[in-house]
């Protein structure tokens, strides 16, 4: 027997009481007897066991034998298993994020009402009313600025959108227009210079 193991023994056998120890002792001798039923099930287990090991063997010899004959087959198992384990880790890791980015958000919510509850204590009803009216009206301004700057821009693009748009659309009448004068100026000349060859 291995030295802690005896030390672990003795000191049970030290500090357990002995009526508990005689009842572990027959408990131990009466599995390990010859007729107890855990040795029935062991003997079933190893001929149950020695009745398959052919069986098992066959099918993996067979199975050895399809996979070394087709190394295609072999390769996208082991790409599909690959890509099933690395779904599986990035899912794994994305619950892992969002259960941390929502306790974080939870946590600044919580804090930020406890900040507030705390500051309206402090300063009292009425003053907390007027910070936040003072507050409100200049986010309100702000607002209002940014949405009227956001509207000017909007109407910038919007005019020189158009403004793109009637210029291509005249520049592509004027092109046309210029070259059929063109393909008319050449076509008189080209009569002109026939004639004077004449």
């Amino acid at each position: 027997m291995d030295i802690p193991l005896q030390w672990t023994l003795a000191y049970l056998k030290e500090t357990l009481p002995p009526d508990l120890l005689t009842y572990l002792d027959s408990a131990r001798t009466a599995l390990l007897h010859p007729s107890s039923p855990v040795h029935a099930l062991r003997a079933a287990l190893s001929r149950l066991a020695a009745e398959m090991v052919p069986l098992l063997a066959s099918a993996l010899d067979a199975l050895a034998a399809l996979l070394a004959s087709s190394p295609t087959v072999v390769a996208a198992a082991v790409l599909l298993i690959l890509a099933a384990v690395v779904l599986q880790i990035l899912s794994i890791v994305r619950r892992i994020l969002l259960f941390w980015t929502r306790l974080a958000f939870r946590l600044l919510f919580w804090a930020a009402v406890a900040l507030l509850v705390s500051a309206v204590w402090q300063r009292g009803l009425e003053r907390s009313a007027r910070d936040a009216a003072a507050v409100g009206s200049t986010v309100a301004g702000w607002a209002a600025g940014a949405g009227e700057i956001w509207w000017r821009e909007y109407e910038k693009a919007k005019q020189a959108q158009a403004q793109a748009q009637a210029y291509a659309h005249g520049q592509g009448q004027g092109r046309g227009y210029q070259y059929m004068a063109g393909a008319g100026a050449g076509a008189g000349a080209g009569r002109g210079a026939g004639t004077a060859w004449r």
